[in-house]
């Protein structure tokens, strides 16, 4: 199936969103998100919209578990095949993330923080991290430093 042909649906999250702007996305990822009804596929997406980003965009709603592809397989995983993980390194991942958070997001950094503390394992953080990156690309003073804190955030893990 073409990229294009993709229709997306809002997860339980990307409903909550819209209604309480609590990860204050970008305009311009926001009002894609609103757009998202199970019917328009990605191309008419991009009509709607004028913009030759979509895909990427796309692409960043549903990393950010706001979105998802319903016809996409469940992706299954293994427990089994889950690699050790050095606590130290989850420890200092989650400073990483919380010191920025707090630093940046105000009320939402609190939030965010929280949630990263009670993260126990190396995929909880990459899945918090979605969250995280997004709400330091929108924020006034941490937009500057967010990829290179997510690339950070990205090597740590790998070692973890």
């Amino acid at each position: 199936m073409s990229a294009l042909r993709v229709t997306y649906v809002k997860t339980e999250a990307g409903v909550r969103e819209v209604a309480a702007r609590s990860l204050r996305l970008p305009a311009n990822l926001r009002r894609l998100l609103i757009l998202i009804d199970g019917e328009r596929d990605a191309a008419q997406l991009a009509n709607l919209l004028g913009a030759d980003a979509v895909a990427a965009q796309l692409a960043e709603l549903e990393a950010a578990g706001l979105i998802m592809n319903p016809s996409a397989p469940p992706q299954v995983s293994k427990p089994d095949a889950a690699p050790v993980v050095d606590p130290s390194v989850l420890q200092h991942a989650r400073a990483l993330m919380c010191d920025s958070a707090m630093r940046h997001l105000g009320l939402l950094g609190k939030t965010l923080a929280r949630e990263i503390e009670s993260a126990e394992s190396r995929g909880e953080l990459l899945s918090l991290s979605a969250r995280w990156h997004m709400a330091m690309r929108a924020s006034r003073d941490g937009h500057q430093e967010a990829d290179v804190l997510l690339g950070s955030l990205r090597r740590m893990l790998a070692l973890a």
